[in-house]
């Protein structure tokens, strides 16, 4: 036994692997969304929870894949636990299918089936090549078999592989374990149970030692979707939960009677390859005679040993009351510090965005949009309150108060809009491309950045305080930073002029990231000139 049957073996192995993969991606493409409106359709019918579960693995071929898409829809709230408790139960038999076929000796139809695949291929066009790959993958799967079972052969008289089922015959629970992790590692209880079926075609492995590897393959195939679930919330946890105990307490069931289990196994075929396959099925089918009329049950032992965190609570406006709205003079109070909250989550924005520069975090990054959402809602809902107060009879200083809250909230929106749509990109792409900006440059960046937020805080200032004086100085820093952004522009040509290699790396990052610097600047001032320019109406007609 040389090195080239062990390539043939784990060759054969890849080869498998491989056609099951190509097999379930292309299939779920030729099925896969009408299997989707199915499942979003469930009702709370076990039968055909149980049924739609079955077909789901028949389509993805891996009950890994059909179960972490099961644990999607939970987490999406459009399962219940039980109804996703009975499509696992399901799904787990649906695999045994994919099994029994592997168990059938078909090595002389492999390349006719590559054939064909090859042919639908090369013919076909568009989303209809699908069935040509479909084809190709169950050649490879029968091809990897064959590889494998070629190379078993020679595992016949391996006087280490045979101490090694001796030492493993009297300790099932250690046969249990080292299938669970060997499945967990392939991330396919169809791949594992292939190498035993491998072994029982040369007539290595009998039936009374690859029964608790069945069941040990059976607990590993619930490593893929847990790792999945950690992405899901606690829902698709739950679902997660939910697979492995179910196997657990299967596996639990079993092991005292394997026995009587093995018994009812070698009557059903007289091949030993046919009797593992028989023995998967058997397991799954007395799993889901067992537990799908106890799903209710054992979906609220999961639910206490696991409970749903509690939702965060949505964000939304703390200040808005309609009650008040008939009472304008305390809807204005109420909508201003609406605005200044508003205002509060804006500055946050524009301090952040300059971190993200700095630091190259994307993770920062994602933070600004999260708060650009809630800046996006105070927007909707300010507008929509002082619509509401406009239809209260108002004086003239109130109808002034209301045009100022409108000004400040558009351009507060503005302002949130440029950093998002305008700023955010350039941080990706200088993130993304790994560049830097020159000493000198991001320097002179940052004081820019340092005077456009002093001068945002002056505003809101001025609004808080109602300070017509303020207005003028933020109007008067406009004129001052406009000035400034014109000699930072001019300093970088210079440096252009100078060959530094980080400023032509980064050149229309920075002329660009001075402009919208700039174009937040100049919202702010609105703001200042829109407000005094009433304010001096307003005391003209005083």
């Amino acid at each position: 036994m040389g090195n080239l049957t062990w390539i043939t073996l784990f060759g054969g192995l890849c080869i498998l692997i491989f056609g099951l993969n190509l097999t379930r991606d292309h299939l779920q493409k030729i099925a896969g969304d009408r299997l989707r409106s199915v499942l979003a359709k469930l009702t709370e019918h076990r039968l055909l929870a149980f049924l739609t579960g079955f077909l789901m693995t028949l389509v993805l071929q891996s009950s890994s894949a059909a179960i972490a898409m099961i644990a999607g829809f939970a987490a999406s709230a459009l399962l219940t636990l039980t109804q996703a408790m009975v499509l696992i139960l399901g799904a787990d038999l649906g695999t045994t299918i994919i099994v029994q076929l592997l168990a059938f000796h078909l090595a002389d139809y492999s390349l006719l089936f590559i054939m064909l695949g090859f042919i639908g291929i090369t013919i076909l066009k568009n989303q209809k090549q699908a069935y040509g790959y479909f084809l190709l993958g169950i050649g490879f799967i029968f091809l990897g078999m064959w590889q494998m079972s070629t190379a078993s052969a020679h595992f016949q008289n391996s006087e280490i592989l045979k101490l090694a089922l001796e030492l493993l015959k009297d300790y099932p629970l250690v046969s249990l374990f080292i299938a669970a992790v060997l499945t967990a590692l392939l991330q396919s209880s169809a791949a594992s149970i292939g190498i035993m079926l491998s072994l029982a075609h040369s007539h290595i492995l009998p039936i009374s030692q690859a029964i608790p590897l069945i069941i040990g393959a059976n607990i590993g195939g619930c490593a893929l979707p847990m790792i999945v679930s950690f992405k899901l919330g606690d829902r698709g946890r739950q679902v997660a939960i939910a697979h492995v105990l179910l196997k657990v307490l299967g596996a639990i069931l079993i092991l005292p009677f394997l026995s009587s289990f093995e018994n009812l196994v070698v009557h059903t075929s007289t091949s030993e390859a046919r009797q593992i396959a028989n023995a998967h099925f058997l397991f799954n089918a007395l799993m889901a005679f067992i537990f799908t009329p106890l799903t209710h049950i054992g979906a609220s032992i999961i639910q206490k040993l696991y409970p749903l965190k509690p939702e965060p609570e949505a964000f939304r406006p703390k200040y808005l009351d309609p009650q008040v709205l008939t009472t304008p003079s305390f809807a204005f109070g109420q909508a201003t510090r609406e605005v200044i909250r508003m205002a509060e989550i804006v500055q946050e924005m524009l301090e952040k965005s300059m971190l993200v520069f700095r630091k190259n975090d994307l993770i920062l990054h994602s933070q600004i949009e999260k708060l650009e959402e809630k800046s996006d809602i105070l927007y909707r809902e300010i507008k929509k309150y002082l619509i509401q107060l406009s239809q209260q009879p108002l004086s003239s200083q109130q109808a002034n108060q209301q045009s100022e809250l409108v000004i400040l909230t558009c351009d507060l929106e503005n302002v949130g809009d440029v950093i998002v749509k305008s700023i955010l990109p350039l941080a990706k792409i200088k993130i993304q491309k790994k560049l830097y900006f020159s000493d000198e440059g991001f320097k002179e960046i940052r004081e820019f950045h340092e005077q456009v937020m002093q001068n945002f805080q002056l505003t809101i200032s001025a609004f808080t305080n109602q300070n017509v004086d303020l207005y003028r100085q933020v109007i008067k820093n406009k004129d001052q930073m406009l000035t400034t952004e014109l000699e930072l522009r001019e300093n970088h040509l210079i440096r252009l002029r100078h060959g530094v290699k980080e400023a032509l790396d980064t050149s229309s990052i920075h002329i660009e990231l001075l402009s919208y610097f700039g174009r937040v600047n100049a919202f702010t001032s609105n703001i200042a000139y829109q407000i005094s320019q009433k304010e001096n109406t307003n005391n003209h007609k005083q």
